[in-house]
């Protein structure tokens, strides 16, 4: 039996800021605006980003981009596409400026490929953060793990998902 170590949502950060090499990040919930709430707002009355609400993640991938981290996400979409999803297919620009390598893959290639029904990162080949939502979609913290079959076995997924994932510029003119 294989430990997990739950994390509160405030230590996230200090993992993934910990990476050394790569972060890689599967989301396949089709819905965060229960996190994303204001930027969903901003979305539907036509504002677009606000700069300054994005300085924090920019600046964030941009200092692990300058420490040699890459930062790579799959993101699930749905079909049809769900509010949330079509508001990141217009924001993701930003992601993609920052440095983040950021894909989008069909439900199908999803199902096909034997992907998981939970969000995870798997941070620098060492360690999977499985991502935990409460029942109104906020982030409620992580479970961590670090033991070799688990971490092979979400390597494993991430391996196998990533070429079929749709580059997001791609993604856009398909």
């Amino acid at each position: 039996m294989t430990a997990w170590e739950r994390v509160g949502p405030d230590r996230l950060a200090a993992l993934l800021d910990d990476a050394r090499a790569r972060l890689w990040r599967w989301e396949c919930r089709g819905d965060y605006s229960a996190v994303d709430a204001d930027l969903l707002r901003r979305w539907r009355d036509g504002l677009g980003r606000d700069p300054a609400d994005d300085r924090f993640w920019t600046e964030y991938v941009q200092g692990l981009r300058r420490r040699g981290v890459r930062f790579e996400r799959a993101r699930r979409f749905t079909e049809p596409l769900t509010e949330y999803l079509r508001m990141q297919l217009d924001f993701t620009y930003m992601n993609v400026d920052a440095g983040e390598d950021v894909r989008w893959v069909a439900p199908s290639v999803a199902t096909g490929a034997g992907m998981p029904d939970h969000d995870f990162y798997v941070i620098d080949d060492d360690m999977v953060a499985v991502l935990d939502f409460d029942s109104g979609g906020r982030f409620a913290g992580a479970r961590t793990n670090e033991a070799v079959e688990v971490v092979a076995r979400h390597i494993a997924w991430r391996d196998l998902i990533w070429p079929r994932a749709v580059p997001h510029e791609r993604h856009l003119t398909e």
